[in-house]
């Protein structure tokens, strides 16, 4: 049976790095076919070697793909600010949990409030478990939403309920849903997964000398979050029929788990809570 391989879109990452690599493989074909016909049709592993060492000796073979992954660090850096404006994607994300943020409704970082710094991390870990492809597709078309919105409620981008106002045009949910569905699947090893996701937060946050830590009280009040509507879809009988249709039974069968996982970590925290609270009372 002959494997079927997935055509590369038009314009993603992959493919302009595809590109570029092919590029620097057909240089070298065609050096290797040159010296072929000027020896009868034949070529040794000697003159391979040559041929070798003269594309090696080329000081700009490499420029195109070296230019493709500058350009792509730097629309990845960008990404990683999602306080910034023109970064509808990450707003988006973070919208989701902006409530558990030091300075809003949950207060200090004393008091469990997550700390800013660990936002750059969090957006690492969301690449590399839906993929920078994915994202960047995802990106582009919630861009086209927002400017196809920005001549008719222009007044509305400068809003403090802008985000949540775009959060509820049914073509966002559903990208920003699929979002967190794909990375709940990532949890189907719930208990290594999570454990993961907390030393990948704490290894790549630029602390500036302070000494806030991700803990795992954090990550679930982070996860029930993020997968609100997840747990919302699954709830609801045709809602759930509906993404067994897109994803298949078993995917969703695997949602379900991650979310029973989800609802006992949740509980051992509402329990750690009490007992924090008790003992206050009695001091």
């Amino acid at each position: 049976m002959t494997k079927t391989e997935t055509p590369l879109a038009p314009d993603s990452f992959k493919k302009r790095h595809h590109d570029a690599a092919w590029t620097v493989l057909e240089r070298f074909a065609v050096g290797l076919a040159d010296r072929a016909r000027s020896n009868g049709n034949a070529i040794s592993v000697d003159e391979i070697n040559k041929s070798l060492a003269s594309l090696k000796g080329q000081p700009n073979l490499f420029d195109e793909a070296w230019n493709a992954l500058k350009t792509e660090v730097s629309a990845a850096n960008t990404r990683r600010t999602p306080s910034i404006r023109n970064d509808p994607f990450g707003r988006l994300m973070v919208s989701r949990f902006a409530h558990l943020l030091e300075g809003r409704e949950a207060g200090d970082l004393e008091h469990g409030a997550l700390s800013r710094d660990m936002l750059q991390p969090f957006f690492h870990a969301i690449r590399m478990m839906v993929g920078a492809d994915t994202i960047e597709q995802i990106d582009a078309e919630i861009r086209s939403i927002v400017e196809a919105h920005a001549d008719e409620e222009d007044e509305m981008r400068d809003a403090t309920d802008y985000w949540d106002h775009l959060a509820e045009n049914p073509l966002v949910s559903k990208q920003i849903t699929m979002v967190f569905v794909r990375m709940a699947m990532h949890f189907s090893d719930y208990a290594k997964r999570k454990n993961w996701f907390i030393q990948l937060v704490n290894d790549n946050m630029h602390r500036n000398g302070a000494t806030w830590e991700f803990t795992e009280d954090h990550f679930i009040k982070l996860i029930r979050a993020l997968f609100r509507d997840v747990r919302a879809i699954l709830a609801s009988p045709e809602r759930s029929a509906l993404l067994a249709a897109e994803i298949d039974h078993d995917k969703v069968s695997v949602l379900r788990n991650v979310m029973a996982n989800l609802d006992r970590d949740i509980a051992a925290l509402h329990n750690r809570e009490a007992a924090t609270w008790q003992e206050d009372d009695q001091a």
